[in-house]
């Protein structure tokens, strides 16, 4: 999460390549999926996932929009 006073400055997308970056570099094992979740209703979140190239599965769990990224 950014603080709000600091959305917009393009730090939640320097942090996500910073985080995928380091996924791709299997610290925990090989894996062939990433994913995640978000609110329905935040649109900054999901333009951000899908510039990342995750997609959206169908699935909502806990009221939140499950997004699938192939690593």
């Amino acid at each position: 999460m950014i603080d709000e006073k600091h959305q917009g400055k393009g730090y939640g997308k320097k942090a996500m390549a910073a985080c995928l970056a380091y996924l791709r570099t299997f610290p925990c094992g090989k894996a062939k999926y990433c994913w995640l979740s978000y609110e329905p209703e935040n649109e900054v979140a999901k333009k951000l996932y899908n510039s990342f190239g995750f997609q959206e599965t169908g699935d909502v769990v806990g009221g939140e929009v499950i997004s699938l990224l192939e690593l």
